[in-house]
C-alpha cells in the first residue's frame, strides 16, 4: 500500500541539490532527517493527542486574535462565564444575610447591655472579613456581644441560613441588575456558565433557584464546601475549571470584592468587578473591568468576549 508522500516540511533526498551547491550553514544529516518527518507522521498513533499551545507562550495559532476589534464569534472563543453569588447575582449581604442574622441573634435570647443583639451595617462588614475562630471571637469582643461562644455562633448561623433561605424564596432579595440578560446571551450564544462561593451549597442553590428555572438548569455550581480553602485561594475556580474542561485563559469570572479578584486572577482568569454595598470603597487596580453593576455598566456578551481575548493577546 502506498502511503501520502507529499513532503511537508522539506523535499524528498532524490531532490536535493548537490552537496556542494548547499549553504554550508545547513548540514546534510539535518536535512535528510527532515525528509523523514512526513514519513514518520504516517506512523504516528491517531491517540496521541494534538499538542496545544500554552497561553504563556508564543504560538502562532493565538496571534490571530491579538487586538482584534471586529465581530467576534463568542461561541468560538469565550469557554465560560463564571459568576460569584454573594454580591454578584444577588447583592446579599447588606439586606439578606445581615437580616437574617438579626432575626436569629433576637431569637437566640443573647444581650449586649441588656439590650436584644443586632448588628449593624458596620459591624456586618468586619463580620465578612472574620476568618477562623479566633478571628470571630476578636470581632464578638470589640462589639461586646456578652455570652457569644462557638457554639452559640453556630446554632446562631444555622438559624440565619434558614431566615435567608427563605427571603431568597420569598423573593425578598432581588437578582441584581443585568445578570438576567446576560445570563440569557450566553445561553443563546452556547457559553458554558457556572457559580463559584464560598457560601453553602443549599444558599448557592437557593439564589441560583431564583434565576428561574431554564438560567438555573444552566448553572454549573461550584459552592465552599466542595474545596478546603476559601477565596482569595484560587481553589473553588482550579476545581471549577478542571471539572468543566475549559483553558482558564479563555475565560472571565465576575466577582464583587477583592477576595474574589485575586482568586480569579491566581487561576489565571480575567475578572469583571461589579460593586456591591460592602466593596464599593475598595480598590481594584487588578480587575480588567469595573461597573457597579452588569446593566448600568451596560456589560452584555459582547464586552464580556473581548476580556479573555486581550488576555490571549498579550500572551501571543
Amino acid at each position: 500500500r502506498q502511503r501520502c508522500t507529499q513532503p511537508l516540511l522539506a523535499p524528498p533526498l532524490s531532490r536535493l541539490p548537490p552537496r556542494h551547491n548547499m549553504p554550508r550553514c545547513v548540514p546534510l544529516f539535518v536535512l535528510s532527517i527532515a525528509a523523514l518527518i512526513p514519513v514518520a507522521t504516517g506512523f504516528a498513533p491517531s491517540s496521541i493527542p494534538a499538542f496545544k499551545p500554552s497561553p504563556l507562550l508564543p504560538s502562532c495559532t493565538r496571534s490571530r486574535v491579538v487586538f482584534r476589534t471586529g465581530a467576534l464569534s463568542t461561541q468560538a472563543k469565550l469557554a465560560a462565564i463564571i459568576f460569584a453569588c454573594d454580591g454578584v447575582l444577588v447583592d446579599s449581604e447588606c439586606d439578606g444575610h445581615r437580616v437574617a442574622l438579626n432575626k436569629a441573634m433576637k431569637e437566640s435570647g443573647i444581650k449586649k447591655d441588656g439590650k436584644e443583639l443586632e448588628c449593624s451595617m458596620e459591624e456586618y462588614g468586619k463580620l465578612l472579613k472574620a476568618r477562623g475562630e479566633q478571628s470571630l471571637m476578636t470581632v464578638w469582643k470589640e462589639m461586646g456581644w456578652d455570652g457569644m461562644d462557638m457554639e452559640e455562633a453556630v446554632k446562631i448561623y444555622e438559624r440565619k441560613n434558614e431566615i435567608f433561605q427563605k427571603m431568597i424564596k420569598d423573593g425578598v432579595i432581588p437578582i441584581r441588575p443585568g445578570v438576567n440578560r446576560l445570563i440569557d446571551e450566553a445561553i443563546a450564544a452556547d457559553i458554558p456558565l457556572a457559580v463559584c462561593s464560598s457560601n453553602t451549597q443549599s444558599n448557592v442553590e437557593s439564589i441560583v433557584a431564583e434565576l428561574g428555572k431554564t438560567r438555573a438548569s444552566k448553572m454549573n455550581i461550584f459552592a465552599g464546601g466542595r474545596v478546603v480553602n476559601r477565596k482569595p485561594s484560587p481553589d473553588i475556580y482550579n476545581l471549577c475549571k478542571g471539572t468543566m474542561g475549559f483553558d482558564a485563559a479563555n475565560a472571565v469570572v465576575i466577582e464583587d470584592d477583592n477576595e474574589g479578584l485575586a482568586a480569579a486572577k491566581a487561576a489565571g482568569m480575567a475578572c469583571v468587578i461589579t460593586k456591591s454595598t460592602y466593596s464599593s470603597a475598595e480598590d481594584f487596580k487588578e480587575a480588567d473591568l469595573v461597573v457597579d453593576d452588569l446593566q448600568s455598566g451596560e456589560l452584555d456578551l459582547e464586552a464580556i468576549s473581548k476580556l479573555p481575548l486581550s488576555m490571549a493577546g498579550l500572551n501571543a
